[in-house]
């Protein structure tokens, strides 16, 4: 939203948005507070290799990427690219830095259906049906995700729904921050909220405060000297100290939908490293062709024993080795028993255990 001055036209917030937003993936920055880190992968099989789910070859003219996934949905998931470890405060300022260089129009519902991601919202003030950008809520989302305060590729909330969701997590308390560093959130339920990042103010405007870093207005830096933290309709909340100096992890992100292949996550968990391929449609939204674990590896053998919950499964090479893995699912052993031959994908587990990813029977 833009800041609510002389200098600036006031547009009304999007107050009760959730995921209406038709999305694209100009993502751009997520940090999972924590990431689990894989073991090392026992020394059954001949060469490491990436498993694509579903199917064998991406289809033609597919883009790929790599990376951690730090959001996971029943139709959609996100990954991270890299990442920098750092305070969560470099970390908002980061990833205000990115908001603010993309030049995002202001654009009612915007940014709200994932996280850090621009979308063209709903109809309202700047909406057009092609146009990418964000409000107020979506503005300050995208830069709480950059951070991990707010799940990377997750659902936004409106104004007073960001604001209850970090008070719930104890992450902000009521007042002005005060000292180096100091973050503080102005917000006027149901109107318009912004931030103050160490002394720096971010949020939306409509270009009217003359701010050469935002000349057409949108997300960004504001330097119109915050005069709505001087109205007692806007309530300051600030950062917890503790949460000032916390180590985070900072790196853009990608948010992709499965489209029809709804079984396509069914063996993903949040912290897996990913090679993903997809398509770009019209409207910019990224949709999963196939999923690869990366590091994963490969071999045939047959099942001699599966648990009764079907959370493990003990294979034997014809060499003779015998392996026992947990299962992602206890659905990757449906149809299958004890003498089956199969091809197994495996990932290293995080408690030592290796993870079965993908099982198919032999023909």
């Amino acid at each position: 939203m833009p800041r609510l001055t002389a200098l600036s036209r006031p547009l009304a917030c999007a107050a009760t948005i959730l995921c209406a937003a038709v999305l694209a993936p100009a993502a751009l920055a997520a940090a999972p507070r924590l990431t689990q880190t894989p073991a090392l992968a026992p020394r059954l099989t001949q060469t490491p290799a990436l498993a694509p789910r579903l199917t064998q070859t991406p289809p033609a003219g597919a883009a790929q990427a790599r990376g951690t996934v730090v959001a996971l949905g029943w139709s959609s998931f996100t990954i991270r690219i890299g990442g920098r470890r750092m305070s969560v405060v470099r970390a908002l300022t980061t990833a205000a830095d990115a908001v603010t260089s993309g030049d995002y129009p202001y654009v009612y519902g915007g940014g709200h259906a994932e996280a850090g991601t621009a979308s063209i919202g709903i109809k309202g003030p700047g909406y057009n049906g092609r146009r990418l950008g964000f409000d107020c809520s979506g503005a300050v989302g995208a830069v709480l995700a950059g951070a991990g305060l707010l799940p990377a590729g997750m659902p936004v909330p409106n104004d007073a729904g960001v604001i209850a969701e970090l008070r719930q997590a104890k992450l902000i308390a009521p007042g002005i921050g005060r000292g180096a560093g100091a973050v503080t959130f102005w917000d006027k339920p149901g109107v318009h909220i912004f931030m103050s990042i160490n002394g720096r103010d971010f949020g939306t405007s409509d270009g009217g405060a003359g701010n050469a870093t935002q000349p057409h207005g949108g997300a960004g830096w504001l330097n119109d000297g915050a005069p709505d933290a001087a109205n007692p309709a806007f309530k300051p909340y600030h950062l917890v100290a503790a949460e000032l100096t916390a180590p985070t992890v900072y790196g853009p992100t990608l948010t992709f939908q499965t489209g029809d292949a709804y079984d396509l996550l069914e063996s993903v968990v949040v912290g897996d490293a990913l090679h993903v391929s997809y398509t770009r449609g019209r409207q910019g939204v990224l949709t999963a062709a196939t999923v690869a674990f990366a590091g994963a590896r490969t071999l045939t053998a047959t099942i001699t024993a599966v648990g009764d919950d079907g959370s493990s499964v003990t294979v034997q090479t014809a060499a003779g080795q015998t392996l026992t893995l947990d299962t992602a699912s206890p659905r990757l052993l449906d149809w299958l028993g004890v003498g089956d031959e199969v091809s197994l994908t495996y990932t290293p587990g995080a408690g030592g255990a290796p993870v079965a990813r993908t099982i198919q029977r032999v023909q």
